[in-house]
């Protein structure tokens, strides 16, 4: 009796866990992609679509005790210069956000733009093709003509519309659709045909910056390299022989040369970066 207990169990136990093995296969996929979806709406809505004096405030009432605490127990300066610390790092966080950003809607554009071709050319004005095709986008252009629709339909004009996505997508693709999409609904051109050419040059434009990058890789490898190897070899240094550079930290001469090293490699990186010019983006 104790045997056939144990056996059961022991099924019981080994079905239980193959179940919640295929549960978890089974439904992996859509797992992954809710969870990528949402948290890319959720990063818009907090970092593109609030208001700034609405994010500062948040930011601040988050960090407000963080500081008080740290203020109260180590020292006033130490939070003063963390609090500048984290808004610094908040702008680059989220600067660099938004660029990933425009580069996905900026590849994004010309099969959005060929999806409203398609449905104008089966008959559907610019508005019912706009709402036909934008379920069938990826994400983060997906949110962004979602949200041109939910104006549309709150009766906002589409110029107005139009405006505040180039507002929010400040880029030169997205300027070219704008001017694009109003000459047409101004003029009555011929909007298909232009749409269909302005496509095929924003394909063009995307596939001559990437070749660019491509032959420049090794330059802007070097430039990375040159900026970052006198700093590795500086703390190395300092590591190895802290004698050796114990002139430099302690005196008043050698802080000058520090300094004067420092906006040396920052002018480098700068000249780098217009030599190469959009390439050097990532």
């Amino acid at each position: 009796m104790p045997m056939v207990i144990i056996l059961t169990v022991t099924m019981f136990i080994i079905s239980g866990i193959y179940g919640l093995h295929y549960v978890s296969q089974r439904w992996r996929k859509p797992a992954q992609f809710w969870l990528a979806e949402s948290t890319e709406s959720s990063l818009a809505a907090f970092l593109i679509y609030v208001p700034a004096r609405v994010f500062w405030e948040r930011i601040l009432w988050l960090l407000l005790p963080i500081l008080v605490i740290l203020a109260m127990l180590v020292s006033l300066w130490i939070s003063v210069v963390t609090a500048l610390g984290i808004v610094v790092l908040l702008l680059l966080l989220k600067r660099r956000l938004l660029q990933r950003r425009y580069r996905l809607i900026n590849e994004q554009l010309p099969d959005a733009i060929d999806l409203l071709v398609t449905a104008m050319q089966a008959g559907l004005s610019f508005a019912a093709a706009l709402e036909r095709s934008t379920p069938q986008l990826s994400v983060p252009l997906r949110h962004e003509w979602t949200l041109l629709l939910r104006q549309l339909r709150l009766g906002d004009s589409m110029e107005f519309v139009l405006q505040q996505f180039y507002q929010r997508i400040q880029t030169q693709a997205v300027m070219q659709l704008l001017l694009t999409i109003q000459l047409g609904l101004q003029h009555g051109a011929q909007q298909v045909e232009i749409l269909q050419r302005l496509a095929t040059n924003l394909r063009q434009q995307h596939y001559a910056v990437e070749r660019v990058k491509s032959l420049s890789a090794q330059a802007r490898m070097q430039g990375k390299v040159m900026i970052i190897l006198p700093l590795l070899l500086f703390f190395g240094l300092h590591h190895l022989h802290p004698q050796n550079t114990s002139i430099l930290l302690t005196t008043q001469l050698g802080n000058t040369l520090l300094i004067f090293c420092v906006a040396l490699l920052g002018m480098g990186h700068f000249i780098v970066r217009q030599i190469l010019g959009r390439a050097y983006a990532r």
